[in-house]
Parts: structure tokens; C-alpha cells; sequence
């Protein structure tokens, strides 16, 4: 343990935080990766190419 005074329950609150902040850091690379797409669907679609997005 990190410290004799910290709780089991400290510690879960701890996790929970640290899953929280991840979640928010994956939704947002989520977002950016499918703007990404998009963008490059836009790109391909000016071309002429026929584009199936992939993003639902």
C-alpha cells in the first residue's frame, strides 16, 4: 500500500479517478480520430472517389 493510513476504499476512490480521467482521454481520441476520418472522406469524395464512410 502507498501508505499505512490510506484506506482500501482511499485506494478505489483512487482508481475510479484514474478510470474517469482515461475514459475522458479516450472519447476525446474517439473524437480526433474521427474527424480525421471525416476529413479525409471529404478529401476523397473531392477526388471523385467513391467514399463508404466508416464512421457510424
Amino acid at each position: 500500500m502507498s501508505s499505512d493510513s490510506e484506506t482500501v476504499y482511499d485506494r478505489i476512490a483512487k482508481l475510479e479517478d484514474e478510470v474517469a480521467s482515461l475514459r475522458s482521454e479516450i472519447d476525446f481520441l474517439k473524437r480526433a480520430l474521427r474527424n480525421e476520418i471525416a476529413r479525409h472522406e471529404v478529401k476523397m469524395a473531392k477526388k471523385g472517389t467513391e467514399v463508404s464512410s466508416l464512421i457510424d
